[in-house]
């Protein structure tokens, strides 16, 4: 089973980050929205395997919290055949900057050497995604879609579809 390292957003954040994801998808046909079942996150990195060294690789990282920037709003058509999303559709998601702290975050849990899943190294793209729909949704208010810095802290779980985790650990939850 498939498995990753992400940065999750607190309560608040998370709240509000579902309910931007709902306004844009919902009448769209879903495929995929944030909910208790697909938590909002920055994915570290996804491996094709069960690894308990992602768990106690995101472990050492206890305590510690990450900024992440927003820097945009981005939609996108994905083609079917996309490992994430078999049957194609529309993305969007918050993209953030891809700063070093990020990157090296990153590079740290890709040098464990597990199989990667998705755009790894030198084509890694840290983003929220909020949704994934059938058909083509429209912009939201703008003001809606968060500008400010986010502070997030690591968790990791199994991969879901859509590249969700509904079983994610926190590193706070763990002894």
């Amino acid at each position: 089973m498939p498995y990753g390292a992400v940065l999750v957003p607190d309560k608040d954040t998370s709240r509000s980050l579902i309910e931007l994801s709902q306004a844009i998808g919902s009448g769209h046909r879903p495929l995929m929205l944030l909910g208790d079942q697909a938590p909002p996150h920055v994915s570290v990195l996804h491996v094709a395997e069960d690894a308990p060294a992602l768990a106690e690789a995101a472990n050492r990282h206890r305590g510690r919290t990450f900024d992440v920037k927003p820097i945009g709003l981005l939609f996108t058509v994905v083609p079917p055949g996309d490992y994430y999303v078999p049957t194609g559709g529309y993305y969007f998601g918050i993209e953030v900057i891809r700063t070093p702290e990020l990157d090296a975050l990153h590079q740290e849990f890709l040098a464990l050497g597990h199989t990667p899943l998705g755009l790894v190294g030198a084509d890694y793209r840290p983003h929220i995604t909020l949704g994934m729909v059938a058909d083509q949704p429209a912009l939201p208010p703008l003001d809606e879609v968060p500008a400010a810095t986010l502070r997030m802290t690591m968790a990791s779980g199994p991969v879901a579809p859509f590249g969700t985790f509904p079983a994610l650990t926190s590193v706070s939850d763990v002894p």
